[in-house]
């Protein structure tokens, strides 16, 4: 048993050092002043409706949807890399890009950090950035925007070595207490806490346990959910929440989609950062380690 978390952390500690992609939110200024840059891709994370009504020069629409897949049990699983290739050679991604993701609205936050997820695991981690505030902030600031679609040649990106991004639910049931480990819940804290039953409906049950509570929506600003939150707030949420740049985090939600939020997060302060994509449908469909619902507590104590 030893032996297997030595293992398992070793092969962790690739990841701490890769470096966690530290400073990935890049601000509205940073694109405007990169845009005419030929080697700067901009992926507009969003719907057709959303993109032929405005979206930013020159960008490319891409489906978050697309980057994820359904194994039939589990919702939200990460796709094959050949899968991922070749959705970025049609939005005309090349080998030499630097990418920057654009997500419509702030509904698309946590499925646009799902893409930069996936790009990661594809390879792509040192080229991967995202607009924060996406196009809400860039059309808030008055930027220019348009809904002409001028095409694109397609890419000549090829598949690199894959990233290890993902935790499974057995690594994760062995080694949940390693004092090298922090897990964090990223759902509500209503899903963290569960509910208990009632005449109409049936108890359930709250998290994983151990693992501290993080809901995604404390990352993001309260005004304005668009946008994150600055690199001092964002220390001291992790902080508080148990995370150490020492020690592995490991991020889960309900499958996969809101915990992509905390890891795009915490990649950006470079913490070394794992998603369970599993997450607590799948915990919950094993019948692991789980605490009952509970109280929470009362913010007036």
């Amino acid at each position: 048993m030893l032996l297997f978390i030595a293992l398992v952390f070793l092969t962790m500690g690739c990841d701490k050092g890769m470096p966690a992609d530290r400073g990935v939110l890049v601000t509205t200024e940073w694109l405007q002043d990169h845009l005419s840059d030929p080697q700067c891709i901009v992926l507009h994370a969003g719907t057709r409706e959303g993109y032929d009504s405005l979206h930013i020069p020159g960008a490319r629409l891409i489906r978050p949807g697309d980057f994820v897949v359904s194994d039939g049990e589990l919702r939200n699983e990460m796709p094959a890399i050949d899968s991922v290739v070749m959705l970025l050679k049609k939005a005309g991604v090349n080998k030499d890009s630097r990418i920057v993701l654009c997500y419509e609205s702030d509904r698309l936050v946590s499925r646009t950090a799902r893409v930069y997820l996936t790009l990661v695991h594809a390879g792509l981690s040192g080229q991967t950035y995202v607009l924060n505030g996406g196009m809400p902030a860039w059309r808030e600031e008055g930027r220019e925007a348009t809904d002409l679609d001028p095409g694109h040649p397609e890419g000549n990106l090829e598949a690199l070595e894959p990233v290890r991004v993902l935790m499974s639910a057995s690594e994760l049931e062995k080694n949940r207490w390693s004092p090298h480990m922090v897990v964090i819940d990223a759902r509500t804290p209503e899903e963290y806490h569960g509910t208990a039953a009632t005449e109409e409906e049936n108890a359930a049950r709250g998290h994983v346990e151990g693992a501290y509570a993080l809901p995604y929506q404390n990352t993001l600003q309260e005004d304005t959910p668009y946008l994150f939150k600055s690199d001092a707030e964002l220390e001291e949420l992790f902080r508080d929440s148990g995370m150490d740049r020492d020690k592995t985090t490991v991020v889960y939600c309900g499958s996969g989609i809101r915990a992509s939020v905390a890891y795009l997060s915490a990649r950006h302060l470079g913490y070394p950062v794992l998603l369970y994509d599993g997450s607590y449908e799948e915990w919950n469909r094993l019948d692991l380690p789980q605490t009952e619902a509970v109280d929470p507590p009362d913010d007036n104590e």
